[in-house]
């Protein structure tokens, strides 16, 4: 089976679940990526699909009078007939409504992975909500990575027996849980710097903790942009200079090694002012594949992925006081802490897995390519 596979950017460094993606399936069948733009515009060596004159023709038209699908549409439909493509699988649902011409063109079934924002951001849903009726009803398969999303997705107006949920999952073997019982205070949060993760409230909730345990120590990683001023300021302000550490981007390997030495993951994520959600988060599913218990909230895909009171605790979203009670918690009780990242990591192994997922993503391909021939 030929798969062609969507996304946005090529090298996103937060969006290492669509690189795991197609690495996955690659192992499954034959994968052609497409990137660059809500309608992908480049092959994976960075080419352009159509022909410099009718690139250049498409932006120009596309800033007058709009998209025109004839100079838009050509290089990809070129590109899909001349790889015999079987099925597209496009990530975001704003991606998927701009496969539906060429796909329909040549008959090819189209997969649409939702995975928060492309469902719940005001803006985007103002642009793409009609359009949206019309991929739902073209679209061989909805994938959401969360039952909440799945929720979601119906209320506008998806076709419930369309969805399937699939997570991004995580590969369990690349994490490894610390063989001692850690029982140095320290927190670990990995992401990016972004209201919907609001690490504003994070920190506020560590400095609760630091009011009864002086030596606890928050190491925050992620690209220093979006509130990551913000987060500076305010560590500077509660006088938690000592105490906190920002890491900026770590590769795998860092990451590994950090939550391997860490007490707990920390995430408060919440739902942003512009509407944009959480899907599963990778950083929550990472840490309890590395065998922390996650303090996060009821949120998006979480409460999927974090058993409260048994792989970690949740909260309500902006409740910082109830989420700095929860680490002073792990704090006074290290191997009640271990016990319940174990079991987290269990968790991740029966209902994670990332090979178990992209198995999923394949077998939907592979009905939906038997159900267009």
């Amino acid at each position: 089976m030929n798969l062609c596979i969507t996304r946005s950017q090529k090298f996103a460094y937060s969006e290492t679940f669509i690189r795991d993606q197609i690495s996955g399936l690659q192992e499954r069948s034959t994968v052609y990526t497409l990137h660059s733009g809500r309608y992908p515009e480049r092959e994976e060596d960075g080419t352009l699909l159509s022909p410099t004159p009718f690139w250049f023709v498409h932006k120009g038209l596309k800033l007058i009078v709009g998209r025109n699908n004839y100079f838009s549409d050509y290089g990809v439909k070129k590109y899909l007939r001349t790889r015999k493509i079987d099925v597209v699988l496009a990530n975001y649902g704003i991606s998927a409504v701009h496969m539906i011409p060429p796909c329909r063109a040549l008959n090819i079934p189209l997969l649409a992975v939702f995975r928060g924002h492309d469902a719940t951001d005001k803006k985007l849903l103002s642009q793409y909500r009609e359009r949206y009726i019309t991929l739902f009803d073209y679209t061989s398969f909805l994938i959401a990575v969360s039952e909440r999303l799945k929720n979601q997705l119906i209320s506008l107006g998806a076709p419930e027996e369309k969805i399937r949920i699939i997570p991004s999952g995580v590969n369990t073997s690349k994490f490894t849980p610390s063989k001692e019982l850690i029982r140095e205070k320290h927190f670990v949060g990995v992401g990016r710097f972004t209201p919907k993760k609001s690490p504003l409230h994070t920190l506020r909730a560590f400095h609760g903790v630091l009011a009864k345990f002086p030596d606890a120590t928050l190491t925050l990683a992620g690209k220093k942009d979006g509130l990551y001023e913000d987060c500076v300021a305010l560590v500077k302000e509660l006088g938690m200079e000592k105490s906190v550490k920002f890491t900026g981007v770590l590769d795998h390997e860092q990451v590994s090694a950090l939550m391997r030495n860490s007490l707990a993951f920390v995430q408060h994520s919440l739902t942003a002012p512009n509407g944009d959600t959480e899907g599963t988060p990778v950083g929550i599913m990472e840490a309890s594949a590395s065998g922390l218990p996650v303090v996060s909230t009821r949120h998006g895909g979480i409460p999927d992925a974090v058993i409260h009171e048994k792989t970690g605790y949740l909260v309500e979203e902006g409740d910082d006081k109830a989420m700095g009670q929860y680490m002073i918690r792990l704090c006074e009780n290290p191997e009640r802490a271990r016990e319940m990242g174990l079991a987290g990591r269990k968790h991740m192994q029966e209902h994670y897995e990332h090979s178990d997922q992209i198995s999923k993503l394949y077998e939907l391909a592979r009905i939906a390519s038997e159900q267009r021939s």
